[in-house]
């Protein structure tokens, strides 16, 4: 799996995101990446969010990209 490191518009579309909460890198964009959901969404995450969607699918025991479309749609009903 791999991140996309220094991309100047990254964002992670659930934390929102934006600069390396990683103490030694503060002055770097967050690395992100883009997947793509179950309904062709494409979802920007970065590591932390994309590592909890993945444990709370084995969890769940449901696909991860269905999962991807139902946080789109519930962030998107809440308006945020």
């Amino acid at each position: 799996m791999t991140f996309i490191y220094n991309k100047n518009d990254a964002r992670c579309m659930w934390c929102k995101r934006t600069k390396n909460p990683h103490p030694d890198f503060t002055f770097e964009k967050i690395p992100t990446k883009i997947f793509k959901s179950q309904k062709g969404r494409k979802i920007e995450l970065c590591f932390s969010c994309y590592e909890y969607e993945t444990i709370k699918s084995k969890k769940t025991k449901t696909d991860f990209k269905k999962n991807l479309d139902l946080k789109y749609e519930t962030l998107k009903i809440l308006n945020i």
